[in-house]
C-alpha cells in the first residue's frame, strides 16, 4: 500500500490533501488539480483546513509536526519530491542507501523531503503545541530541517574512488535555497503572524543536518558560513556543539500585518511559504528547554 501512496502523490497537481487512518499503510489521497478546478471543482477554501497525513517515523509526536493541514508545491518542483508526509517525524538518520546523514551527506530521498518551489507553501501541525519559553535553548523555540549540505572541497582520486586526505569543506553549501522565504506561525491555524524577515534565516540554508546529533539543540546563536572553511566532519560537529544542526526559529519574531509585535505564548501550526527559488523540508522540531544529553528532556 505505501507505493500506492507515492504513486498518487507523485500526480502533477497545485493543491494536495491527505487522509491516513490509524495504520501507517492505510492511506487514501484527494488530489485537486487546476483541470479539476476549470472542471467546476470546488477549491480548496483554506489551506489551514484540509485533512492530515499519519506521521511516518517512530518519533514522539510531542517532538516534531505530525500532521500535514495543507501543501501547495509551488514552480519548478519534481512531481516525486510532492509528498509533504516527508516533512513529519524525526528528521531523516540515514539517507537511501543506508548511510548515516550528516552534514556532507543530508537526507535526499523521496519519502524524507517534501520540495516548496516559488508561489508554493506547506503548512504543518504540531498536536502538542510549540512554547515560546524564555528558558528554551538560546531562546530558539522550533528548528526547520532541510537538505542542504556542506561541500566536499578535497581533491578526488579515481582510483581509489575516494577522497585525498580527510574531507572538508571550504564552507561552501549546495541544495540550498538562493531565493526568499516567509514563515509564519498560529495557534488555531487560521490566524497566521509572520516571523520578521529581517530575523528569521532562509529556509533550507544554514545549518546541514548531521544525524549524530540532537534535533532538539539549535546551533549556537552567532553561527555563519564562514566559521565552517576548513572545517572536517569533526570540526563541524565540534561547532554544532552536540546539536543536529537546522535552522532555528524564535515565535518572539511574530508580527501582525501593521508590523506590531504579536505576543503568542505558544502555537501549534507553521506556514513555510517559498516566494522565489526552491526549498526543501525534511522536518520540523520544538526546541529543548535543557540539553538531552546529560539530562531528561524538559517540555
Amino acid at each position: 500500500m505505501k507505493s500506492v501512496l507515492l504513486l498518487v502523490l507523485a500526480v502533477a497537481s497545485t493543491l494536495i490533501t491527505v487522509s491516513a487512518s490509524e495504520h501507517p499503510f492505510s492511506v487514501a489521497a484527494t488530489v485537486r488539480s487546476q483541470a479539476d478546478l476549470e472542471a467546476g471543482a470546488q477549491p480548496i477554501a483554506s489551506p489551514f483546513r484540509d485533512l492530515t497525513v499519519a506521521a511516518k517515523r517512530n518519533a514522539r509526536a510531542a517532538d516534531f509536526a505530525d500532521s500535514v493541514v495543507g501543501y501547495d508545491a509551488g514552480a519548478g518542483t519534481s512531481p516525486r519530491f510532492q509528498n509533504p508526509a516527508a516533512a513529519l517525524g524525526a528528521p531523516s538518520q540515514t539517507n537511501p542507501f543506508g548511510e548515516a546523514t550528516d552534514p556532507f551527506n543530508p537526507p535526499y530521498g523521496t519519502n524524507q523531503i517534501v520540495s516548496i518551489g516559488a508561489g508554493g507553501w506547506l503548512v504543518l501541525q504540531f498536536s502538542t503545541p510549540i512554547l515560546n519559553h524564555p528558558n528554551n535553548l538560546h531562546g530558539y523555540d522550533f528548528t526547520l530541517f532541510g537538505n542542504s549540505g556542506f561541500i566536499i572541497t578535497n581533491d578526488f582520486d579515481p582510483v581509489t574512488f575516494d577522497w585525498i586526505g580527510i574531507p572538508a569543506t571550504d564552507s561552501s553549501l549546495f541544495g540550498f535555497n538562493e531565493g526568499e522565504t516567509r514563515v509564519s506561525v498560529s495557534r488555531d491555524g487560521v490566524n497566521f503572524f509572520t516571523l520578521q524577515p529581517a530575523l528569521a534565516p532562509i529556509v533550507d540554508g544554514l545549518f546541514p543536518t548531521d544525524s549524530a546529533g540532537d534535533p532538539h539543540r539549535p546551533p549556537l546563536p552567532g553561527l555563519t558560513l564562514p566559521d565552517f572553511a576548513g572545517a572536517t566532519l569533526e570540526d563541524i560537529r565540534t561547532l554544532y556543539n552536540g546539536s543536529a544542526g537546522g535552522t532555528p526559529y524564535d515565535i518572539a519574531w511574530a508580527i501582525d500585518s501593521r508590523g506590531e509585535r504579536v505576543f503568542l505564548p505558544q502555537v501549534n501550526f507553521i506556514r513555510i511559504d517559498v516566494l522565489s527559488g526552491k526549498s526543501e523540508i525534511d522536518a520540523v522540531a520544538s526546541v529543548s528547554r535543557t540539553p538531552r544529553f546529560g539530562g531528561a528532556r524538559v517540555r
